[in-house]
Formats: structure tokens, C-alpha cells, sequence
């Protein structure tokens, strides 16, 4: 556990460095209403995504996928694509679960992982309305 914290936070830095990451996000709503740590954590937490869309819109895009749709093809399970400024350098998607990771690099298989995550992301929030969003549960959780 430790050494995923420690990844997370390496990761987490990356947004302020040099070559900042560009981070489209869709979310489940679900998981911004599930209390991992109390109320309090999850209000900080949530006001740290607050913050991150006010301050950085142009760097930091998150959609939260809402209850209403039902299923939707990113149901499966999370996972992350990482696309390169090079040209030369593929997609690639990342999956992480309880007890092991992944790193996928054939193309048809990373085409299949796009072509969900842009389906997610048509159907999840608009920026606007997910920020609204976000800010109601954090209210909800004082």
C-alpha cells in the first residue's frame, strides 16, 4: 500500500512540473459519494478537485459520470490512457487493481480503450455541470 501511495504521489507532482500533464478524467459520481476516510477526508478531497478545475481548466478536465445514464462501456473497471507529445511514441493503457497492474500496448486493444473512454466521456457531465456537481456532495458532506 505504501508503495501505490508513493506512485499516486509521484504522479500528483507531475501536474506541477516541468512538461505538465494533460489530464482528461471521467469519474463516476458514485466514487465522489463513497466515504473512504470520513466525511471530512472526502470533503478535502473534493475541494482539492474544486480547486484543480478553477485553477487549472486548461491543464485539468473532469467529467463525472452521473447515476442517471445506467451502464456505459467504462463500467468494466478504471484505467488510464497515456498519450505522448511524440508522434513516434503509441498510446498506451495503464489498468491498476487491487493486486496487480498493466500496461497494454497493442494497438487494437488500446483503439478499443479509446474508443470507450470517448464514449464515457460524451455521456459523463460537462466540465460546468461537473464542477456544480462536485461542489453540491462536498456541501452535502459537512
Amino acid at each position: 500500500m505504501d508503495r501505490r501511495v508513493a506512485v499516486r504521489m509521484a504522479r500528483q507532482r507531475r501536474l506541477d512540473g516541468g512538461h505538465r500533464l494533460r489530464l482528461t478524467i471521467v469519474i463516476a459520481e458514485g466514487a465522489l459519494r463513497q466515504q473512504v476516510g470520513g466525511p471530512e477526508v472526502m470533503r478535502a478531497q473534493l475541494d482539492h478537485l474544486d480547486r484543480l478545475l478553477t485553477e487549472r481548466p486548461e491543464q485539468i478536465e473532469i467529467r463525472v459520470m452521473p447515476f442517471t445514464p445506467g451502464a456505459h462501456p467504462a463500467l468494466g473497471g478504471p484505467f488510464q490512457i497515456l498519450s505522448f507529445p511524440s508522434p513516434r511514441l503509441a498510446d498506451l493503457v495503464w489498468q491498476e487493481v487491487r493486486t496487480s497492474s498493466d500496461i497494454i500496448d497493442q494497438s487494437s486493444r488500446v483503439a478499443d480503450y479509446l474508443v470507450t473512454f470517448a464514449e464515457a466521456r460524451k455521456r459523463a457531465l460537462r466540465s460546468a455541470e461537473s464542477l456544480e456537481l462536485i461542489r453540491r456532495i462536498a456541501k452535502e458532506m459537512t
